[in-house]
């Protein structure tokens, strides 16, 4: 018999040994890949963007809109347009993330410019770190979102 004298290939030991190896560093390290932080950065980018579809609304309907957002809150609602194409919405924000800065409204005027002083929304990704005093300054994985006096100017940091 000497087709076993070339022994090419694996055992089904090995391959079995293997998988059951990948399968353990799979286990631990997927608890590493974080969807918290890219969660809370989505989040920050659709508040700007319907900051700016307030702004814009305000200067279409030639009077004030506002738009208000709860500290603790995991949505807030973005104002309808007066055609009723894009009727009033509450926008909830992925699991996890909530507002952990002062409850605020942002009311912009028929010129679109802001209300009041430049003011700055805290958006946290997952549970708040424990013996953080609620709205003191936001810690861990937080994305803020300002908007500037009189020009209504929207950044994400």
């Amino acid at each position: 018999m000497h087709f076993l004298k070339n022994k090419k290939g694996f055992t089904l030991i090995e391959i079995i040994s293997a998988i059951l190896v990948l399968g353990i560093v799979g286990a631990v390290a997927m608890p590493l890949f974080d969807t918290g932080n890219i969660n809370v950065s989505v989040s920050g980018n659709t508040v700007q963007g319907d900051i700016q579809y307030a702004q814009e609304l305000a200067m279409t309907r030639d009077q004030n809109v506002s738009i208000t957002f709860i500290v603790g809150a995991d949505n807030y609602d973005v104002p309808a347009d007066p055609n009723g194409v894009y009727p009033l919405e509450n926008r909830k924000f992925p699991r996890g993330t909530k507002i952990v800065s002062a409850t605020t409204t942002i009311t912009f005027n028929s010129f679109g410019e802001k209300q009041g002083a430049t003011e700055t929304i805290y958006l946290r990704a997952g549970p708040p770190p424990p013996g953080t005093p609620p709205p003191g300054p936001p810690l861990g994985q937080v994305v803020a979102v300002t908007i500037e006096q009189f020009t209504g100017r929207v950044t994400v940091s």
